[in-house]
């Protein structure tokens, strides 16, 4: 287990960053996305490389193709148009009771379409996206039960940042750039399959192989080549009394909000609280900055 250290601004400002990690985390990922409209200033953010799992790799793609706003404004006109999340008599049709299967695929459009693929590709920032392959000569369902248990355990009993029972199940994770996506449908399909939270949402395939929700493996993803531990800062969406704002882990940068956002993970009904979530992280990190001598 790594020791842990909390981090000041001061210390936050001497460190140079060239990967950024989004965690997932549903909604709660739009406090990064107001996280990283204040770190993108600061001269030591030099990312060239993001990894994003989940809804974190979405708001990671709609930052790097410079459409966050975009992202963020057709969040919350259509939660703000949405009454439930869950539509029962929808079963009787025989569809998922489900929202959020019908609304993510919009949400992807709003920041991705071909001019934005073309941008990203001709770019010089990579954007890995992270799945979970299911366990091998298993259902896929049954992998997906075993790895939401796993999820369950690690995140909320055992309290890591990473994952470490997955792999020893043979649940694997894959990383995927999106700029190396031939086709815009491949890379809309790569965000939908890291985002596969079955049972709320559908399987998805990537290259041809069934996907789950790269959260299953890794909800804080680290590629295992870990490139530069040093220079990667890590942006997590979930609250942790036990830990202040910043601090290092590992020889990573981690950031976490201030106290427990607005919106809920997968909630479709409430674009205040998506708002409250991203000017939460524009505040939090304004302030903490702002302590600097």
């Amino acid at each position: 287990m790594h020791t842990i250290a909390a981090i000041s601004p001061s210390d936050f400002l001497s460190r140079t960053f060239h990967t950024a990690v989004f965690a997932g985390g549903g909604n709660r990922c739009w406090w990064q996305a107001g996280a990283v409209e204040r770190l993108r200033d600061q001269a030591n953010w030099q990312v060239r490389r993001l990894i994003g799992v989940s809804a974190g790799a979405g708001v990671a793609t709609a930052f790097a193709t410079g459409r966050l706003q975009e992202a963020l404004q057709s969040a919350v006109e259509r939660f703000n148009t949405t009454p439930k999340n869950i539509v029962w008599a929808d079963l009787l049709k025989g569809k998922r009771p489900f929202v959020l299967p019908r609304i993510y695929p919009d949400w992807i459009e709003s920041f991705l379409q071909a001019a934005d693929l073309q941008r990203l590709q001709q770019g010089s920032l990579k954007v890995d996206v992270a799945i979970t392959r299911p366990i091998p000569y298993l259902p896929v369902t049954l992998s997906t039960a075993l790895a939401l248990a796993l999820y369950s355990t690690e995140k909320f009993w055992l309290k890591t940042f990473h994952g470490r029972v997955p792999h020893w199940v043979g649940l694997r994770s894959e990383y995927h750039d999106v700029t190396g996506c031939a086709h815009l449908e491949d890379a809309r399909s790569l965000l939908m399959a890291s985002a596969a939270a079955v049972p709320i949402t559908p399987t998805h395939k990537v290259n041809g192989r069934a996907a789950l929700d790269g959260g299953f493996y890794d909800n804080v993803p680290l590629s295992r080549d870990r490139v530069d531990d040093a220079g990667t800062l890590v942006l997590l969406t979930r609250h942790r009394t036990d830990l202040p704002l910043a601090f290092d882990m590992g020889g990573r940068t981690y950031l976490q909000p201030s106290r427990p956002v607005a919106a809920t993970n997968m909630d479709c009904t409430s674009g205040s609280n998506v708002q409250s979530t991203y000017a939460q992280g524009l505040e939090d990190i304004g302030a903490w900055l702002h302590k600097v001598n």
